[in-house]
């Protein structure tokens, strides 16, 4: 909620306006926060994650000029990406969360500068947890390493790496969450991680992520167009959260859609029932008191067979099979998401049914 409006804020100040520079600060702690929450979620494995068909030199070179500014001047990068590399099915933001990670423990354990080196690999061999004992069945696997030169660590140390909150450093510098989350974030992307250390002479973390065959490159970004996707159909939002009710409406509204509010599945059920005219799309959230949001979807196909659906949740991908949503066969919005993406994903799924 607080990203939202902060998005909404700045869409409308211009960058000159010294308003905009409170906005950005406000938007800034936001993100951090939602940061921490999204590492805390991942080492528990509770983070909703998307999967799809990724080539990681692609995640490698668009985290490089963020890498480069991060570990400052002193310290080298060298990447040695594979050409032939393989396929993997993970979600590459998180992959590119844990570059970061990495990145910055990286610059902590090279005070007087060093190389920070990050290689890409295929392999045929199987794979080894972080304390090199064998597990799973050998195969084709895709690695990614990211190795320095600096003080290493010793076997303590090592034994406790990916606990949360243990660390080495002195007391309140910092609390070892982001290593924990990194563990938390591979394993959840179906990969494992291990680590290859020597006291004085480095560390190497390699990430190793199951191949699959049918190659679906990652594509660059792109700019998102300024202003939202518009449109004009009747839009039933049930949402049991007030505050982000309320923005989700405001955010449609303003981009030229007719909202129909509901608190909760039943209240969603008798506006469809008075409403005379068309609705075109539900967008509901899945988990809420009472009625699930698959349950009011199933009740109002059943009056309104050429409704659409998009779904919306925050809760663990475990949580929303409960509910009887899978990956894949709905429409999914994830929690938290940005105006913008609200926006685009409504129009994608009105658009998808007009096609």
């Amino acid at each position: 909620v607080i990203n939202g409006y902060a998005n909404l804020l700045a869409d409308g100040v211009p960058d000159q306006v010294q308003e905009r520079q409170a906005i950005e600060q406000i938007r800034r702690a936001s993100e951090s926060a939602t940061k921490l929450t999204s590492q805390l979620l991942a080492f528990g494995r509770r983070q909703i994650v998307t999967l799809r068909e990724t080539n990681l030199n692609a995640i490698v070179e668009r985290s490089a000029p963020v890498l480069r500014r991060m570990i400052g001047e002193d310290i080298a990068l060298e990447i040695q990406l594979s050409p032939a590399l393989g396929t993997v099915k993970i979600d590459s933001g998180q992959i590119e969360q844990v570059l970061l990670t990495l990145g910055a423990n990286a610059r902590q354990a090279m005070p007087r500068g060093g190389t920070l080196t990050i290689k890409t690999a295929n392999s045929e061999s199987g794979d080894a947890d972080v304390r090199g004992e064998l597990i799973g069945e050998q195969g084709r696997r895709v690695l990614l390493s990211v190795s320095d030169t600096g003080l290493g660590m010793d076997k303590a140390a090592l034994a406790h790496l990916f606990e949360p909150f243990f660390t080495t450093d002195e007391v309140n510098k910092g609390t070892n969450l982001g290593l924990a989350a990194v563990y938390g974030a591979v394993n959840q992307s179906g990969g494992t991680i291990t680590v290859s250390n020597a006291p004085g002479q480095g560390t190497t973390f390699c990430l190793s992520f199951p191949r699959v065959d049918r190659a679906e490159a990652l594509s660059p970004m792109r700019p998102r167009k300024a202003g939202f996707p518009e449109g004009d159909e009747t839009v039933l939002l049930v949402e049991d959260e007030e505050d982000l009710r309320e923005l989700v409406c405001l955010v449609l509204e303003r981009s030229g859609y007719r909202v129909l509010a509901a608190k909760d599945g039943d209240h969603a059920l008798a506006l469809a029932e008075h409403y005379g005219g068309a609705i075109q799309l539900l967008v509901t959230d899945v988990v809420m008191p009472g009625l699930s949001g698959r349950e009011v979807a199933e009740k109002l196909l059943q009056r309104r067979p050429s409704l659409r659906v998009l779904y919306t949740s925050g809760y663990t991908d475990d949580l929303l099979l409960r509910h009887g949503i899978r990956d894949g066969e709905v429409a999914f919005l994830a929690k938290p998401f940005s105006p913008v993406d609200l926006a685009s994903k409504v129009r994608a799924v009105l658009d998808a049914v007009a096609r």
